[in-house]
């Protein structure tokens, strides 16, 4: 399975910007102001006539609390990883999570699991999302 990589568009920057700015409430002028720069400046990026310098996306996204690659639509292939256990009080917990990560499961649905309500305490669960 290849790993399918969304190409960057100045469209993308354009639209997840202008959302960022209008879901925080703020005008162009006042983002302007936010960012250093002017209202026109901030036409242009949201209509694609210009982009920033490559030296303000970090405090752009810094900003809006996401990653240069989120305000740039950059979309990196997730692979979720196995449900990870750190501790397994019963042998008969071990056994049956071992069964159900087999499967699949997430930790939600475990959770939901008849052992899971027996023993809360005897299952420690972690669940990571790494990148390939």
């Amino acid at each position: 399975m290849q790993n399918e990589r969304k190409e960057f568009t100045m469209k993308d920057f354009c639209e997840i910007f202008k959302a960022l700015r209008k879901e925080k409430g703020l005008t162009q002028d006042q983002i302007a102001e936010i960012l250093g720069t002017s209202p026109q400046t901030i036409s242009r990026w949201e209509t694609g006539t210009s982009c920033p310098d490559i030296t303000m996306l970090p405090a752009i996204a810094s900003y809006f609390d996401i990653t240069t690659d989120e305000l740039l639509g950059i979309k990196k292939p997730v692979k979720k990883q196995k449900i990870l256990y750190i501790q397994f009080r019963w042998q008969e917990s071990a056994d049956v999570v071992n069964k159900y990560l087999d499967e699949g499961w997430t930790i939600k649905e475990l959770q939901s699991h008849p052992l899971y309500d027996q023993h809360p305490e005897g299952v420690v669960i972690i669940e990571k999302v790494i990148y390939e």
